[in-house]
């Protein structure tokens, strides 16, 4: 049984305590949430890889290393990723309970320590981050930022973002843009480091099998004596239907084309959409895969994914050139089926299995189910798990059609090979 209570403790910051019993280890993490954009994107993401690196108390990665492994193999990590239309930087300690130490010893308490000092008090040089360990955490952030480049699937998806998100935070990549990350400076960062800790939203969540009080008095005493200079909670808001479908194709150095259909919708029934798309191409068994991929050999691969903050349904293919049209025509074709209802009650029940299945699962972990109850509070809403277990089985056929139907196409992307030049045989 999952217990979860949320509290404020300072304008813009709030701290959840997510109880359950099968719990062996305790986590504490720390969610930054800022608006996306351009400007700040690589800025902010560098932050939690400098900060999980050292702290003032700490001054390297191996003395800090050297102490979270006294805690019984203590772990801290950094991230930066997206919801919506915002970004969010997180920081993650986490340990074994307090119950299965030697001696009682009272580590979690310990780990909240270290957690803090390495948010407020980072290791300074000069009034800015350590020059030395910035450039290693740089060179980590670009070399992550190439990776989204050389694989041409996650390319693909980011570039045809750009175009289904024009003019729109979530636009913007969690890590930003090379060309920015590479401007980045010790000095620059701790600029950014000091606004974030001052105006973003802060979410700060424990989760464990029991309250550790100690702990948690501490991270709220410590977070509650920063200064503020608050800025707002963040929100999305569902992305605008353009007037007109937008095509656009790529070339890349690739031998296999990439095409992502991006489809938008003002439909408020997420549960609906959702097992809808599960039908559609969000599933082994789904119309998508059994049809576009295996019956007709049109692609490598064929999946949708539904992003519920931003009202937006994007199918992804790997596909030969010759075969993009042919593709593009069946997926159409497959969402045409979905619209006319042209699916049975063991594929309403299949898909909706699949995805209680899958939501059980969120409170089998620490990181899955403060990443649960993180988009709950993002979204101003309050289900859990069961709750949203109980929506998906409330979910009819007529749903799923009208789901289907509010879907209108906004782009089509296609990352493809050069093209041959004149002179080419």
């Amino acid at each position: 049984m999952i217990k979860n209570s949320r509290k404020k403790i300072k304008d813009g910051i709030h701290f959840t305590t997510i109880l359950n019993e099968c719990q062996k280890t305790n986590t504490i993490i720390v969610h930054f949430v800022t608006k996306l954009s351009s400007e700040t994107a690589a800025l902010n993401a560098i932050v939690p890889y400098v900060l999980s690196n050292s702290s003032d108390k700490y001054r390297t990665l191996t003395e800090l290393s050297k102490k979270l492994s006294s805690l019984y193999g203590g772990t801290l990590k950094g991230s930066a990723s997206k919801i919506g239309d915002s970004q969010v930087i997180t920081l993650m300690a986490g340990c074994i309970n307090d119950r299965y130490t030697f001696d009682g010893e009272k580590i979690t308490e310990e780990l909240a320590k270290i957690l803090v000092e390495c948010i407020t008090e980072p290791f300074l040089e000069d009034g800015r981050f350590s020059e030395s360990d910035f450039l290693l955490k740089k060179q980590e952030l670009l070399d992550d930022i190439d990776s989204e480049i050389n694989d041409k699937s996650v390319f693909a998806f980011k570039r045809a973002s750009m175009t289904v998100y024009k003019d729109e935070p979530c636009a913007v990549s969690a890590k930003g843009e090379r060309i920015e990350a590479e401007k980045i400076t010790a000095l620059s960062a701790y600029e950014q480091y000091k606004k974030l800790i001052s105006e973003a939203q802060i979410e700060i969540t424990f989760v464990g099998s029991e309250v550790c009080e100690n702990a948690e008095k501490y991270l709220a005493d410590a977070f509650s004596s920063i200064e503020r200079n608050y800025a707002g909670d963040n929100y999305s808001d569902f992305s605008p239907i353009k007037n007109e479908p937008v095509n656009v194709t790529e070339h890349y150095d690739v031998t296999q084309s990439k095409m992502v259909i991006a489809f938008k919708s003002d439909y408020k029934n997420s549960s609906a959409m959702k097992v809808m798309n599960a039908i559609f191409g969000g599933t082994p068994f789904s119309k998508l895969f059994v049809n576009v991929r295996e019956r007709l050999s049109l692609c490598y691969t064929c999946s949708s994914r539904y992003n519920d903050k931003k009202g937006v349904l994007m199918v992804k293919s790997g596909v030969e050139n010759v075969n993009i049209q042919k593709a593009q025509d069946e997926i159409m074709n497959q969402l045409k089926v979905m619209q006319n209802g042209d699916f049975t009650d063991d594929d309403i029940k299949e898909a909706a299995l699949d995805m209680i299945n899958s939501i059980k699962g969120v409170n089998d972990g620490a990181r899955s189910i403060t990443e649960w109850y993180f988009q709950q509070s993002y979204s101003g809403k309050k289900l859990s798990p069961e709750d949203e277990i109980e929506n998906i089985k409330a979910v009819t056929r007529e749903d799923i059609i009208e789901a289907a139907n509010s879907l209108t196409l906004d782009t089509v992307y296609v990352l493809t090979g050069k093209e041959e030049s004149s002179n080419d045989k």
